[in-house]
């Protein structure tokens, strides 16, 4: 089904004419009539590679105006397609310190307790103008009734009515054990005289209320409010250790139920009842850091529900020596890849370390006297040093590549497996923002060896397919593991090491304490050779491929030439060779002048025949109209038709000269009726 140019655009929250750009770019034609329309594949194209189209213009806008605004920094809400391990990591290297690396992370059971309480409080009510009367009359002496209804000007005696408001308000002050005595005589208790003092008295109300306990930390100051956002289940763990007296109670209330018991606000727990109680356990994940400056562990606790490191619990959980041992202990049984090593650093990451330990110093004296400006300057030269990372440290680095850049992210790696699947999404937002992906992979060493796992592939394959800025190949058969990031300005990134990105992911427990995945190098004269072969291979691939489709077109053309096939020789190569033309790569810029030439050749060739068939066509027409009138705005409309089609094919006209001549003259000839005299001849029935 075809869709509207209008509609496209609409739909792409963007201007008609910056689409049709888009469209003319891929050698599609468009004249930027909002109704013109577009065929689904073409739709297709334009879905997918729009995006990068307009981050490309951006680009170059701001290159061309460097004084202009630049563009604000999109912030980019957290995604279910990031992968949890790589938000685990991504939150645990934030609030690492410079003088410690992950070691790993691992699921916890964190163990509480929720208990409930009937509790009967107390809770300030101000004081009515009757209430304050009386406690002023009787802080200075004990009085009756009477005296009071005398004071008052109250006649109790003989006015029913006078006697009963009186009575009614002592008898409330009865009620709050604020009063004693009867009428005869009466005198505040000592609770109402610390009630008159401060001109307040208290009502009773009965509630029930919860309290949280902590059963693997000491978190009871903020526990309820903690563990009630968490991932909790219930356990068939038996309840223990709850308080057993009232102001251990009260304790706990004063922080987790302060509608209940707030002496600051005079809410005061008089009573409680235990009610229930029940066992829980918080599902939340473990990150466990390695200090290389003091050699210990400290643990962070991170909750992915609310995507965030809690500061309370891993304060709590860092106190338990004991449970970072056995957690570390756990790392090393998950995997036989993790163990305790007593192997000597080497000389470089000991250097490394020495200079991160100096600006930890540094960057702590920065943050005490609050020195913003030193933080960030720090920071900078941070970047510098730091060059090995674990496979934790470069998911990331990787991850900050596809977040902060969008130029050539080049990725080469043996092994295709299903690791891919958690890359994916991180390909194709940096692809919608006019970056540019060069996977390579290798191929087998010996036959029947697989390095590529079909379902990965396929979807690798189909992003191909989709995107103009996704590029696959498999290069002759090699072990290394590199990432490259090429930039405009020159400043490349090369990293290198055994991390194979497309065949691992990080999860549970998957690093030895000390040894570092992948390093950051130079980009020297030896990386730009082996980088100029790379692409050399990948140019050759998608010359000879654009080169296989333009012949496989032009030996199987339509019986009849038509502008759909005019259109698919033209759209042969479009941007998926752009990366490699102009590279000083010989062999791609033979292949590609002989892609051209013969394009050029094939298309004349083509649109030749189409002008000639269309001429026919028109001639046929005209013939056939000939033998009838027609209105004057179909004879317009064909004569303007004709003449835009004799407009488009000038270069061929000359030798179609007599043939469009004969046609332009016998549509100019069509006899037409004149629709006044029709009507006059014909008038409407009424």
């Amino acid at each position: 089904m075809k869709k509207r140019l209008s509609k496209i655009a609409r739909d792409l929250n963007a201007n008609i004419s910056d689409v049709a750009e888009f469209i003319r770019t891929n050698g599609f034609d468009c004249d930027e009539d909002p109704n013109e329309s577009f065929s689904d594949e073409i739709v297709e194209v334009i879905e997918n590679n729009f995006p990068a189209f307009i981050a490309e213009k951006r680009k170059e806008y701001q290159k061309q105006s460097p004084k202009s605004n630049k563009a604000k920094k999109e912030e980019v809400p957290i995604s279910d397609q990031v992968p949890l391990e790589l938000r685990i990591i991504e939150a645990g290297s934030k609030e690492k310190k410079l003088i410690e690396r992950i070691i790993g992370f691992t699921e916890f059971d964190w163990n509480f307790t929720v208990a409930k309480y009937r509790g009967e409080c107390s809770q300030p009510v101000d004081f009515n103008l009757f209430d304050e009367v009386l406690c002023d009359l009787l802080l200075t002496e004990q009085m009756s009734a009477s005296k009071i209804g005398d004071v008052l000007g109250l006649d109790i005696q003989k006015d029913p009515a006078e006697k009963e408001i009186l009575l009614k308000a002592i008898q409330d002050l009865k009620d709050d054990k604020m009063l004693e005595g009867d009428e005869s005589i009466m005198w505040l208790s000592d609770t109402g005289i610390d009630y008159a003092k401060n001109g307040v008295k208290f009502s009773t109300f009965t509630r029930n209320f919860e309290l949280y306990f902590d059963l693997v930390g000491s978190t009871a100051a903020n526990v309820k409010s903690v563990f009630s956002k968490l991932k909790s289940e219930k356990t068939q763990s038996q309840v223990s250790n709850l308080p057993d007296s009232l102001q251990e109670i009260r304790r706990l209330a004063e922080h987790q139920a302060q509608e209940i018991h707030y002496p600051e606000k005079n809410y005061l727990l008089q009573s409680a009842e235990f009610i229930s109680a029940d066992s829980f356990k918080a599902k939340v994940w473990v990150i466990l850091l390695e200090n290389f400056r003091e050699n210990t562990l400290r643990a962070l606790v991170y909750d992915e529900k609310q995507n965030i490191v809690i500061d309370s619990l891993s304060e709590a959980l860092d106190k338990q020596e004991h449970i970072k041992t056995e957690l570390l202990e756990k790392l090393v049984k998950v995997d036989d890849a993790i163990e305790f090593t007593e192997e000597e650093k080497q000389t470089d990451q000991i250097q490394i370390e020495s200079e991160l330990i100096q600006k930890q110093i540094e960057i702590d004296e920065a943050i005490e006297t609050q020195d913003v400006g030193k933080i960030k300057e720090i920071q900078k030269e941070v970047e510098a040093i730091k060059r090995h990372f674990n496979s934790l440290e470069f998911e990331v680095e990787l991850k900050r590549l596809f977040d902060n850049t969008a130029n050539d992210l080049w990725i080469i790696s043996p092994w295709i497996k299903n690791a891919t699947f958690k890359r994916i999404p991180f390909f194709e937002k940096y692809l919608k923002k006019g970056g540019r992906i060069f996977i390579a992979y290798s191929e087998p060493e010996e036959p029947g060896q697989v390095m590529a796992y079909d379902e990965p592939l396929n979807k690798l394959l189909d992003l191909e397919k989709r995107y103009q800025n996704f590029y696959l190949h498999q290069l002759p058969a090699f072990h290394y593991k590199n990432v490259w990031l090429r930039k405009e300005d020159g400043s490349n990134l090369y990293y290198t090491g055994s991390y194979n990105i497309l065949s691992f992911f990080v999860s549970q427990g998957l690093q030895k304490v000390r040894q570092e995945k992948m390093t950051r190098m130079d980009w020297n004269e030896e990386v730009q050779e082996e980088f100029a072969d790379v692409i050399r291979q990948f140019g050759l691939k998608y010359a000879n491929k654009a080169i296989e489709d333009f012949n496989a077109l032009c030996q199987n053309p339509p019986a009849k030439i038509d502008r759909s096939y005019l259109q698919k020789l033209k759209t042969v190569d479009y941007s998926k060779l752009k990366p490699f033309i102009n590279q000083g790569i010989e062999q791609f810029d033979t292949a590609y002048d002989g892609l051209e030439e013969n394009k050029l050749e094939n298309l004349n060739y083509y649109r030749k025949k189409y002008f000639e068939g269309k001429i026919a066509d028109y001639r046929k027409q005209a013939e056939e109209l000939s033998k009838q009138s027609i209105s004057p705005d179909r004879k317009k409309s064909l004569e303007n038709e004709f003449e835009k089609l004799r407009d488009e094919f000038m270069d061929f006209l000359e030798l179609q000269m007599s043939s469009a001549k004969e046609v332009a003259e016998m549509l100019a000839s069509l006899r037409t009726f004149n629709f006044s005299a029709q009507q006059r001849n014909n008038p409407k029935r009424r």
